[in-house]
This record gives C-alpha cells, structure tokens and sequence, in this order.
C-alpha cells in the first residue's frame, strides 16, 4: 500500500556533522563488537547503492545538510542529546538573572551642603520553566550501519510506492518512489518533483535522509520508518498511535507503519527482530484463540488503496512470508525476477500475502466468517474463500492435493481440507481450515528457505509449497493483504496456535500421518500428526507461529483438540455467524461471469 508523506512544515538545513562526528566515533567502537550479532544481509537489490554513499561526497553533496519531510525547526534555546539507547532527552533553558537598578529619587535639590544618597541596588530573579516533554517512543535498538543501507532504501520504496519511481503527485502531493512532498523535495537536483528525476537521483536523495537519521539516533533502524512517516512522533509516544494526517490519504497509525516497515527489511536483510515478552504474550504462549475486532463498514467511495483489513496469521509453524523485491527494473536476488514478483501481484498495492511452508503444513482461516465458496477440482489451484458478516471475503489457495512423500495429486479429502471447508460452514479465526500444498501457481524463482526437516527437499523446478490469501470487498474492490498479514505477525509471533478450540472430528478410522519439522531443542519432537479423526495435535515449534531461535521457549506438550492448551474459547464465539440474503446474492452475481448481462433486484 503506498503511504504519503504528510502536509509540510516549516523547512530548515540541520547541520549534524558535529552529531555524526561523534556518533560515529563511538559506532566504530562498537562496530566490531556488534558485527558478529547482525545477520548477513542479502545482496542490495541496487548495486549503483554502494557506490553512492562515497559518491554523495566526492559530488559535493553533504547526506547530513538535506533535511526530510516534516523536519522542524532548530531550536538554538533546547539541547537536544542522543543516547546510546536512542531516548532523546531536551534540557531545559538555563535559569536567567535580571539585575534591576531602582530609579533615582525623583525629589528636586535643595541648597545646602551636598547630600549623598545611597540606593541599595535590588535583583529580580525570573526562573523559566521549561515546558513539559512528552515521552519519546521506547527504543527497539535494532542496529543498521551505513553499509546495509539497500535494503532500508528498498523497504522505503516497497512502502511508499511499490517501487514505483515514476509515481504521480497523490492527494499529499508526495510523489516518486519514495514519496518526497514538494516542498521536502525542494527542486532537488533541478527537477520539480521526485517523480520528474530518474531513479539513480532519487535514491541519491532518499539515500542522503537515511544516512542523516541513522546518525541521528545511533544507528537504531527503527526509527527510520518514523521519521520518514511522521517525524513528530519521535518525540512524543502519544503520536505512535495516531493516524497522521488523514486527508493525505494515510490509513496507518505511525505504530503499524513502524511494524511494517520492520517486517519488510527484516526479511530484505536477513536480519531477525526480538520480540519482547509481554503479560499479552505469556497469556499467547499459553494458547488461546486468536480474538479479532469486528469487521467495520467501508465506504463504497473510499479508494482501494485507503482499505484496510485485520487478519490472523495463516500458517501454523515455521514458514516464511514471500519478501517483496520490486522497484528497480534489475534483476532481484539470486534468479528472482522483477517480472516474477509483478506476475505474482506483489508489486501491486492490492499485493497478496504468500506464505511458504512444507506440505501438508496446518492453513488456519484468517477471520470469523462463513465459508461462501470451495473450490477442489482435480489439476486446478484448491481454494477456500470465507466472507465476513459485512461481505468482505477472504481466499486462502494453494492447498495440497498430493499423497504424502508423492505428486500425484491424488490426496484423500482428510489431507486437503478440513470438515470447515464447506459452504455455509460457520469458521472461526484460527481453527484449522485445511492443509498447505503446491496448487497454487506461483513462478519458480519465488520462493524462500523455511527451517523444515533436512529431508524435505523442494526441486528446483518446482513449485515451492505455499498459501496465498488475497483479500477482496463486496463490491468486487481489491484490497491488500500483505500488510494485514505482516500485522498479524507482529500479534501472534512465537504464540500458541493449536489449542482444543482449533477444531472437531472430521470422521474416524483414518491413517494417522506425521509430517516433520525443526526446532531449536533436541528435547521436544516438533510435529504435526493428522489423528485418525482428522484433527491435527502438535508440539514444539510445529504448534506455534512463525517460530524462530529468536522466541526462547516451545511447548514441550502436545497441543490441540484431545491434547493440551485452554479450552476457553472467545466470548464472541458465543454469538452465532450468519451472512444476510444480500451478500450471498451480491457474491453470487459477481461470481457468475456467465451472465451476458448485469442482473438488477429490488
């Protein structure tokens, strides 16, 4: 989804070459300390990059006098002070001294000897009070250096454009790859507008900010997608949670923003994020049910770009999500393709959210809903599409049609879908839907390392297993599903998600099946067992979400319907689901594309 800059502020040049001098002499301390703990990143997607960061300089160009949207002005009156933990602390103007002389006595001379008036001087002291700042946001310290910064570049662009470097001016009046207002834009380089520049001059621009803010705040990445979001926010944690200037065409808090741009250069580095452990996260180790808001109405004029969605995340287990590679016209990582992401929709703002798995891997439904349409006919993509109660529907495909250890699309219904795969069936988020599979088609070089078992190896001329959901709303209008799916990560990594609430028996005397998968302790089997009823029972890695080395614990007990976990479910499990005789009407009609022509009703 492209996300605008905002409407300008005041514009001023900030000089931080003395904040980068010393920032950058304690950087090289800590440098080498650091360098081992931050993941290798994966080849910048732009090679011109590298070359430049020493370019900016050699040209004449100072990264650190180029000022970003929103920028405030300097205020020569408030030291402000970085930390090594990224909290920016303001310091109150020192306490002023005004001497007051008292005014001569006003009374005329009189003759006589001279009188000699002494006038004790008298001082008034006016202390300032400095004005209450507001908390800054909690630092994530995620360190970045200069030398990784392609991929912050092409998170920036995948967020802000989708790469497009030849975006028109929007409803903010940002344009261009990264989504430079006009007034931050300030007819760089001679051209009026970001998106009038070729590419290399833009990431030139772009490159100057990123290089600025890492020094700003020592280096901590996550504080990059603020500041180029919405500024103000650094320094009040009130502003995280508030959707910045709507009127531009922004639909995220700066909080989401954030989460989502960390997502993305997460998985365009390499580098993984920690997760701290809250009260909600102990209470998610634990196994409940994912609970979602409900749905809320769309205005039928808002543009698909301005719809958003709240989903559950699809896979149980260890899984990758399909790492966007748009943007530059050049060939993407390894045999990766710009025309093999944009055949795969993920260059769109409308972009699908893929998850990689192994087969037979647990697809949980992603909302509350009714399953409207099941789609399992042998050769073709199998599919589940579920609807909300507003008409918003939700398809999952790619499920497996595969006996196990073979391909010939010849697997029982048991081992395909689950007893909720039926239309008109009532689903709830999280319960199992069916099983992860190859159906879907997707181009070869799209695909991503998932820790699974040694054993399980993908050809290379095959389709690597997956689940695609796309996200579509009543009147037929896109909307996107990567970054409800990046958000769902962000609620439920390293979290339970098999419980006695995931499902019921779907019929009895089947084979039990086991397919293995890997974890980071040699002390619990990470597996899911398809039981002779058709439930799926798990532990370790297997019954969690997106599992990592990063998350610290597995369960080490068996997890699912007859197994451990809670069995409370959610209170608004209680309150049946139906869909209106309307949206089932309006689903079929934009379904049918046999009808030559529209069909109207009262």
């Amino acid at each position: 989804m492209c996300f605008s800059p905002l409407t300008p502020e005041p514009m001023a040049l900030m000089d931080m070459e003395r904040i980068v001098e010393a920032q950058h002499r304690e950087a090289s301390r800590s440098r080498e300390r650091a360098r081992d703990a931050v993941a290798p990143g994966r080849r910048a997607p732009r090679a011109a990059i590298a070359v430049l960061l020493a370019g900016l300089t050699m040209i004449g160009i100072n990264p650190s006098s180029i000022a970003h949207a929103d920028t405030e002005p300097t205020n020569e009156s408030m030291t402000t002070t970085t930390t090594n933990t990224t909290t920016t602390t303001v310091a109150p103007p020192a306490p002023t001294t005004s001497p007051t002389t008292a005014p001569a006595d006003p009374t005329p001379e009189t003759t006589g000897p001279p009188q000699t008036t002494t006038v004790a001087p008298t001082t008034t002291t006016t202390t300032t009070a400095a004005p209450a700042t507001p908390p800054a946001p909690a630092a994530k310290q995620i360190t970045a250096y200069p030398s990784q910064i392609a991929n912050i570049l092409a998170t920036i662009r995948y967020l802000e454009s989708r790469g497009n470097y030849l975006a028109p001016p929007n409803r903010g009046r940002a344009s261009g790859a990264y989504q430079f207002i006009t007034s931050t834009w300030n007819n760089y380089r001679g051209y009026q507008n970001a998106y009038l520049a070729p590419p290399e001059i833009q990431d030139e621009r772009a490159a100057a900010d990123v290089m600025k803010f890492l020094a700003q705040w020592n280096n901590d990445v996550s504080m990059i997608p603020v500041m180029w979001y919405f500024p103000k926010a650094s320094r009040d944690v009130s502003l995280m949670d508030v959707v910045p200037v709507p009127s531009a065409g922004n639909v995220l808090t700066v909080r989401e923003y954030q989460q989502r741009w960390l997502a993305v250069w997460s998985f365009l580095s390499g580098q993984q994020i920690l997760q701290p452990v809250s009260q909600a996260d102990q209470l998610a180790r634990m196994g409940f049910a994912p609970e979602l808001a409900p749905p809320t109405a769309i205005d039928p004029a808002t543009p698909a770009a301005e719809r958003t969605a709240t989903v559950a995340f699809p896979v149980l287990g260890p899984s990758r999500l399909a790492a966007p590679e748009c943007g530059n016209g050049e060939a993407a990582v390894d045999t990766d393709s710009l025309a093999a992401y944009q055949s795969a929709g993920l260059c769109t703002e409308e972009a699908p959210g893929i998850v990689f798995g192994v087969k037979l891997q647990p697809v949980l439904a992603v909302v509350d809903g009714v399953v409207t349409d099941v789609h399992d006919e042998p050769g073709e993509t199998i599919s589940v599409t579920i609807t909300d109660t507003l008409g918003r529907s939700f398809r999952l495909s790619g499920f497996n049609d595969d006996t196990p250890g073979t391909n010939d699309g010849a697997a029982p219904p048991h081992l395909r879908l689950s007893k909720f795969a039926v239309v008109g069936q009532s689903v709830r988020a999280g319960q199992l839907i069916g099983f992860m599979g190859d159906t879907d088609p997707l181009p070869l070089g799209i695909r991503s390392d998932v820790p699974t078992d040694a054993t399980v190896q993908i050809p290379i001329d095959a389709v690597a297993p997956h689940v695609r959901l796309t996200i579509t709303d009543l009147d037929g209008t896109p909307v996107d599903a990567y970054g409800p799916v990046i958000d769902a990560l962000f609620r439920q990594v390293c979290s339970v998600g098999l419980g006695p609430w995931s499902g019921t028996h779907y019929l009895s005397g089947l084979d039990v099946i086991t397919t293995e998968t890997t974890d980071n302790s040699r002390d619990i089997d990470s597996e899911w067992v398809v039981t002779s009823n058709g439930d799926v029972i798990a532990s370790g890695w297997a019954a969690m979400i997106y599992p990592s080395e990063s998350c610290g614990w597995a369960p080490p007990d068996k997890r699912g319907p007859g197994s451990g976990g809670p069995t409370t479910m959610p209170a608004a499990w209680n309150t049946p689901l139906d869909l209106p005789t309307s949206i089932w009407i309006d689903l079929a009609v934009r379904n049918d594309t046999s009808l030559a022509l529209p069909m109207t009703r009262p």
